[in-house]
């Protein structure tokens, strides 16, 4: 493999912000550390900058106006490729100019690729390939088109979610796309484009028609075995699950009518409480209110009282005291006129003062006895709404803490049942729409589906000593790392991924698919750079060791295998000439750091680097 790229740097500027940069050794690269630290963002920061469409917006981007990517080039030397956070063009330098900004730009190069030229990112890079000039088929009738780089990046460069995917590492599972996927790894294995085919023609509309026809059932079909292979459910599962559902959510709707009955009789039987202390409350009040008037009725019989008595003291004075002459005017008893002012009735005056003061005695002796009445029925309501404020906390707690709770809990059931309900549904509704497909497949092109475009088929055969060879590439570097379960390994060209040991790749847990991933990746890098084929000559993988660290199960663990050991030791020995830059969350093993190019992450703004960006 003699003409290859290497990725010295990447770099972030922005006006009155502090540059960033991380820069890559040009064998084995490791960046590890914390989490939610730009780690996995690297990756789709190199992509954006060798011809990704677009970027994604973190905040930890703001400020940030411009990114480069400083290129080693076997062919071509060193450049920097500089490009707008926001997408677009880029401004080309030759050499590595790193943060400086008083640098003139050499050109610029196009973002859009273009056929056969170079003043764009994808051509420029292809040239420095050697594979500026290849073409690639993009149909089954033998329409081709110019190679991209883009076609060969997704190749070498693997995110997070990529290298865990199910399907073949090698097709994006996108049906209009598949024939160009399985070219591109064809030129790589072997070294030959699709320039010599001559596609065939289609000699009538109706034939034209058919031919779209066909391609978009077929697309959609594919789709919907791709969606329902990601859902990773089966029909009759679905079914049943349904079936459960149905069951469950019947049964839970029994259950809320049941605590809903309850709650209501529980809040009525609170309504009746209450209405009853308001009762005694009124009653109370009214006690309260009758007590204060007869209080001050009772004070108007002792005054009363006072003045009969007064009245009786006074009167019998004048009947049984001596007359005397007057003090005053010194007139003898004969001569004054007492006698016209009482009309000598003064006994009968105390005889009716007496009188009187016995009736408001009688009328004080009932007050005081109603009174009484009154001030023992307040005691007793006072009982009672004890009583009933009691009952009224106990039922309202019990409301409170029991009933209502209870509801909320039967009612989340409810929604839970019906929104898995609705998800089944969704996930079964896949199967109706490929039976109503495959229907009008079935309706349009016969039971096999078969068109007469059928026979105006190129098909991409990869040649099986080829695939062989490959096979037991990826075997070697399985078995180097002690990966379990190794045996044997072939290529099975119907799924377009590896059978390990009779198992297919794909159907493993994700850590195992993860590690498999990376073996297929440096496969690929090994294989062309042992034949001299054309490869970009690194490789970017993201996560290859999460079976480490987050297994899905028992048999997705490695924790304990020397396969991490293993993993780090064979790319040291057997990739010192080729890059590879490594993403992991975990710290390669102390013995090897010395040996690799080791960024850690730590999220300390006070120790080491904090992340691919400083803190703001």
């Amino acid at each position: 493999m003699n003409k290859t790229l290497k990725i010295t740097n990447v770099c972030f500027l922005g006006a009155g912000i502090k540059p960033s940069i991380i820069e890559f050794k040009k064998n084995l690269n490791v960046i590890c550390g914390a989490s939610d630290t730009g780690k996995s963002f690297l990756i789709e920061v190199i992509d954006f900058l060798l011809g990704g469409s677009d970027l994604r917006d973190i905040p930890e981007l703001h400020g940030y106006e411009k990114a480069r990517i400083t290129i080693d080039s076997s062919e071509k030397g060193t450049w920097t490729f500089e490009r707008s956070i926001a997408g677009g063009n880029y401004k080309i330098f030759q050499g590595d100019i790193q943060i400086s900004t008083n640098v003139q730009p050499n050109g610029m190069l196009k973002m859009k690729h273009a056929a056969g030229r170079e003043d764009n990112i994808s051509g420029w890079l292809l040239g420095a390939l050697g594979l500026l000039s290849q073409n690639i088929r993009k149909n089954a009738q033998g329409d081709c088109r110019s190679l991209s780089f883009r076609d060969i990046a997704r190749l070498v460069i693997v995110d997070e979610r990529e290298i865990i995917r199910q399907n073949s590492p090698y097709l994006t599972g996108q049906y209009i796309s598949k024939t160009a996927e399985k070219s591109t790894l064809k030129l790589l294995l072997t070294g030959l484009d699709d320039s010599s085919i001559v596609p065939f023609e289609v000699s009538s509309q109706e034939e034209k028609n058919d031919q779209a026809k066909a391609e978009l059932i077929e697309q959609w079909i594919s789709d919907l075995n791709d969606e329902i292979l990601e859902n990773g459910y089966e029909r009759e599962e679905l079914n049943q699950q349904i079936d459960k559902l149905n069951s469950s959510i019947t049964l839970t709707r029994e259950k809320i009518d049941l605590a809903l009955l309850k709650f209501k009789e529980m809040t009525n039987s609170r309504r009746v409480i209450v209405q009853k202390r308001e009762e005694i409350k009124d009653r109370i009040a009214d006690i309260d209110s009758m007590l204060g008037r007869f209080d001050l009725l009772r004070q108007q019989y002792l005054s009363d009282l006072n003045r009969l008595m007064a009245i009786e003291e006074s009167g019998s004075l004048f009947v049984h005291y001596e007359r005397l002459s007057c003090p005053q005017c010194g007139a003898p008893p004969h001569a004054q006129h007492s006698v016209e002012t009482c009309n000598e009735h003064v006994e009968l005056i105390v005889i009716a003062a007496l009188a009187e003061m016995e009736k408001i005695k009688i009328l004080a002796s009932d007050l005081d006895s109603t009174i009484t009445a009154l001030k023992n029925e307040y005691s007793n309501n006072l009982d009672k709404l004890n009583d009933v404020d009691e009952q009224f906390t106990l039922i309202d707690n019990e409301i409170r803490n029991a009933s209502a709770p209870e509801i909320a809990n039967v009612q989340s059931d409810y929604a839970l049942f019906v929104d898995a309900r609705s998800k089944a549904l969704s996930y079964l509704s896949l199967f109706t729409r490929l039976d109503k497909l495959l229907s009008q497949k079935e309706n349009l092109f016969g039971i096999e589906g078969a068109s007469d475009t059928d026979n105006k088929k190129i098909l991409t055969n990869l040649p099986i000593k080829i695939l062989h060879e490959f096979s037991k590439t990826v075997e070697k570097i399985l078995e180097a790392w002690d990966f379990p379960d190794t045996g044997d390994v072939y290529f099975d060209e119907v799924t377009m991924d590896f059978v390990i040991n009779g198992k297919l790749r794909g159907n493993r847990g994700k850590g195992l698919r993860a590690i498999t991933h990376a073996a297929v990746t440096l496969g690929l890098l090994e294989f062309c750079k042992e034949r001299s084929l054309p490869h970009p000559g690194f490789v970017v993988i993201d996560s290859p060791l999460l079976a480490y660290y987050e297994p899905e199960g028992e048999s997705d663990s490695l924790k304990g295998s020397a396969l991490k050991k293993n993993f780090y030791k064979y790319l040291l020995e057997e990739h010192s000439d080729s890059q590879i830059i490594i993403i992991e969350n975990e710290h390669p093993p102390e013995l090897f750091e010395d040996q690799l190019g080791l960024t850690v992450f730590t999220k300390n703004p006070r120790h080491g680097r904090f992340g691919l960006f400083h803190p703001k």
